[in-house]
């Protein structure tokens, strides 16, 4: 491992906010930092570059500067950034190292980590954890993969308590050290099959956050899930939650409420004071309580955050309500698994809106899982004409739109009172949108330009 970056050569692959961090850390830490990303300079944050190029950083946009890249003592890439490449795997060849932006920080960070992955639920847990820790008095860092690069806590000059990550799979990937205090697994179902070659590798790269993991930290496991339930690491002090009350689990639902049981402490909490829909918002709220338990955080404290916590933007977000027809934006909602459970947790008919960049997914599992409460689908994007055959097969009435604004006007017609049309992808957005956040508010916009203002009740 390598001790210090002074008069270090690195190369930062990627110029997002990733790489931006990534290399202001490494230059304010002596190192000679080379960025390079493939897409062309006008295609990249003017203000990264210019504040970059001012404290000497080389930048070259358009492609890889292979003599740069092959003349490094390491190599740093971003999550996007695919890790097997042609060139990173020829400077392995030659001794290498190539890491990801949370290898790096993790090697220089003092801080006790709690780390939060899974399929979905990610931001939300993360965001929700934070609450309660913050209002525990805890000075904690919130970032990773919700939205702040977590190097850029070893360059500000705070000090902290904790360190919170919510961390995909593409971030885990490039980890080789990484070993949090606590670390949570949420569920893993299929998702980003156009990145890895099989479902298996993406459950191989999720259980990369606990594999450096000691008998002295935590992972906590929903043991509803499949693939977790049989999961049983000899190494490191596992935690369960699940719906049911069974041995091994420390959290669960009994009589409306989650019933927890650690360490000698019991007490119950009621699922009418949780402000998100869907069950599934229960297990979340599980991990949530478990970590802050291993915490030693009061009940008090921890419920009150619990009750008080605003839902995140896009996941099943009420927009408006006319004439009876409740309007939901789940742009968050990029894999199947995700769907079916936003679908599943609305009473009443369903209008969905899907579709969007193909992530090589299996349709017919979305079909299976939401053709019992679904009125009607329009389909958009990318992978409208899979989803449209695929529906059909399973009897599913459907249509294609051309945008979303034209989605979102065939809802309204189709909708009647006690109908829900709800926008719940499947699919990621960069076909038609920036991310899924634009996607969201495109969405949003439309609800709102089409629906009449008049005798509207805005959520």
């Amino acid at each position: 491992m390598m001790k210090t970056l002074l008069n270090k050569n690195v190369s930062v692959i990627g110029a997002g906010i990733t790489g931006f961090y990534t290399s202001i850390f490494l230059i304010k830490n002596g190192a000679n930092v080379h960025i390079s990303d493939i897409k062309p300079a006008e295609m990249l944050n003017k203000e990264y570059l210019l504040k970059l190029e001012k404290l000497g950083c080389s930048i070259h946009a358009g492609g890889y500067d292979e003599d740069a890249i092959m003349n490094s003592d390491l190599i740093v890439i971003s999550p996007g950034v695919p890790p097997d490449l042609d060139i990173l795997n020829k400077a392995r060849n030659k001794g290498i190292p190539v890491i990801g932006e949370i290898e790096l920080a993790y090697r220089f960070c003092k801080y006790p980590i709690i780390a939060i992955t899974g399929t979905n639920g990610k931001s939300t847990v993360t965001s929700m954890l934070a609450d309660v820790l913050k209002k525990a008095g805890i000075k904690v860092f919130v970032g990773g993969n919700i939205g702040t690069p977590f190097i850029s806590c070893l360059i500000e000059k705070k000090m902290w308590d904790f360190v919170l990550l919510e961390i995909s799979s593409f971030q885990l990937d490039t980890t080789y050290t990484f070993s949090p205090f606590i670390s949570i697994i949420l569920n893993i179902t299929a998702d980003h099959l156009d990145r890895y070659k099989s479902f298996e590798d993406y459950i191989k790269s999720k259980f990369r956050i606990f594999k450096n993991q000691t008998p002295s930290d935590y992972l906590i496991l929903n043991d509803d899930d499949k693939i977790l339930s049989e999961l049983n690491p000899a190494f490191v002090k596992t935690l369960r939650f699940g719906k049911e009350k069974k041995d091994g689990r420390v959290a669960f639902l009994e009589n409306d409420k989650i019933k927890v049981c650690f360490d000698g402490i019991e007490w119950s909490y009621s699922i009418k004071e949780i402000p998100l829909i869907g069950e599934h918002n229960f297990l979340n709220v599980m991990a949530v309580i478990v970590a802050s338990m291993i915490l030693g955080i009061e009940k008090e404290v921890i419920q009150k955050a619990i009750k008080g916590f605003k839902p995140l933007p896009h996941r099943l977000e009420p927009v408006l309500e006319k004439d009876g027809v409740l309007f939901i934006d789940d742009s968050k909602a990029t894999n199947i698994d995700s769907v079916i459970k936003a679908v599943n947790s609305i009473s009443g008919p369903v209008i969905l809106i899907a579709g969007g960049k193909d992530k090589g997914l299996d349709y017919s599992l979305l079909a299976k899982g939401i053709r019992e409460r679904l009125k009607h689908a329009i389909l958009i994007g990318e992978s409208a004409p899979v989803m449209y055959k695929v529906f059909s097969k399973f009897g599913i009435s459907s249509e294609v739109a051309g945008d979303m604004k034209e989605a979102v006007l065939k809802a309204s017609l189709k909708a009647k009172k006690g109908d829900t049309v709800l926008l719940s992808p499947a699919c990621s957005s960069f076909d038609m949108f920036k991310d899924y956040s634009h996607r969201g508010m495109v969405f949003r916009e439309a609800v709102r330009s089409i629906v009449s203002e008049k005798d509207t009740t805005t959520i």
